[in-house]
C-alpha cells in the first residue's frame, strides 16, 4: 500500500548536520510516509551513515557520480509514491508536526503547495530568527514577480502537479523559484501555513551563497518569463523616474490585480516598492505616502474584480 506522504532528501558530503535532519523527520508525529533519500555522489561519510539506517521506511538511492541538485531531486520525485512529496534539505530540522499540520490543508483539495513560516539559524553565531511570508495564495502567486515567498524545504506538494512540473536544468541555482513560478503561471494553488514549521540553517557553503551571481542571473530570467505570463507585458518591477513609473507600474499594478484577485494591501505595498528608488532621505516621507495611495488603489481595483477571469485554469 502506497504511503500518504513522500519525503524526497537530497544528500551531498551532508555529514556534519545529516543525524539531526534525518531524526526531525523520523520522529514525526504523522508517520505514513516514506523517506527517499538520493546521496548525489557523496565522498564523505554521508553513504556510510546512510547505510546504517534501519527504519524501513526509509529508501536510499545512491548515486555513483555527483549529478547535481536538479537531477537528484527530479529523481527522487520519479521514485515517488505518496500522493504528496515534501522536500527537505540535508542541513534543515523539520518541526515534529510539520506532516500532520500540512496534510490537514493538502486535503482540503483547495491547495497545490504547501509551505509554512520557518526559523533561520546561523550555524556561526546560533542565532535563531522567526521568519514570516505571505500566506494566502494570491499573495504568493503575486510576490513570485518580484521574489520567492516560500521557503523551499517546508513545502509539501500534491505529487500529481510535481509530475506536470519538474526542476528545469536551464535555471541553475535558481530551479525552486522556476518551479514554483511554473506552478503559479498555470494556475497552482499555494498556501503558506502560519508555523514556524521548519528550521532553515544558514552557513557559507550554501550554493545560494556559493553561487550568487549565476543564482541572480537565473532568478532574473524566471522572473521575467513569469512577469509574461501572469500580466501579458513585459513590465518587470524595477526602480525608474516618476514620470516613468507612474506609467508603467500603474499598468503593472492594474494589470497583476485584475489577474490575480484578491491582492492584499500589504503584498501591493510591496510589488509597488519595487519600482521606486530606496534611500530617498528628505524624500522618504513623500516615497511611503506614493506606496500606500497606490497599493490601496490597486486593492481596491481587486476587490472589485470576479475571481473568475484570475490567472490560468490549473493543468
Amino acid at each position: 500500500m502506497s504511503p500518504v506522504f513522500s519525503i524526497v532528501l537530497c544528500t551531498y558530503n551532508a555529514q556534519t548536520y545529516l543525524d539531526e535532519c534525518i531524526q526531525s523527520l523520523l520522529k514525526q508525529t504523522y508517520t505514513d510516509f516514506e523517506l527517499i533519500i538520493v546521496d548525489d555522489g557523496s565522498r564523505d561519510g554521508t553513504l556510510a551513515y546512510l547505510n546504517a539506517l534501519t527504519d524501513p521506511r526509509v529508501y536510499i538511492i545512491p548515486l555513483e557520480k555527483n549529478h547535481g541538485l536538479i537531477f537528484a531531486r527530479n529523481k527522487g520525485f520519479d521514485e515517488a509514491k505518496g500522493r504528496f512529496i515534501a522536500i527537505m534539505d540535508a542541513d534543515d530540522i523539520a518541526h515534529p508536526c510539520r506532516l500532520e499540520e500540512q496534510l490537514k490543508v493538502l486535503q482540503s483539495g483547495e491547495v497545490d503547495v504547501c509551505g509554512s513560516f520557518h526559523i533561520s539559524l546561523d550555524s556561526q553565531s546560533g542565532k535563531r530568527r522567526a521568519q514570516r511570508s505571505a500566506t494566502s495564495n494570491s499573495d504568493i502567486r503575486a510576490l513570485l514577480s518580484i521574489y520567492c515567498p516560500l521557503c523551499n524545504p517546508s513545502t509539501s506538494i500534491r505529487t500529481d502537479i510535481l509530475r506536470q512540473h519538474r526542476y528545469d536544468t536551464a535555471y541553475l541555482h535558481a530551479e525552486d523559484y522556476g518551479l514554483w513560478c511554473d506552478i503559479a503561471a498555470h494556475g497552482g494553488r499555494f498556501r503558506n501555513i502560519e508555523q514556524h514549521l521548519l528550521t532553515y540553517r544558514l552557513h557559507p557553503s550554501q550554493i545560494s551563497v556559493v553561487k550568487k551571481e549565476t543564482a541572480n542571473n537565473s532568478f532574473k530570467a524566471i522572473q521575467t518569463r513569469y512577469v509574461q505570463a501572469i500580466t501579458g507585458q513585459s513590465i518587470v518591477p524595477q526602480s525608474m523616474p516618476v514620470a516613468r513609473r507612474w506609467k508603467q507600474a500603474t499598468a503593472f499594478m492594474r494589470t497583476i490585480n485584475r489577474r490575480i484577485p484578491g491582492i492584499s494591501f500589504r503584498a501591493n505595498y510591496e510589488l509597488y516598492a519595487e519600482f521606486q528608488y530606496r534611500r530617498n532621505g528628505w524624500l522618504t516621507l513623500t516615497t511611503r505616502l506614493e506606496r500606500a495611495v497606490m497599493a490601496w488603489w490597486a486593492t481596491q481595483l481587486g476587490r472589485r474584480t470576479k475571481p473568475s477571469i484570475a490567472g490560468q485554469p490549473k493543468s
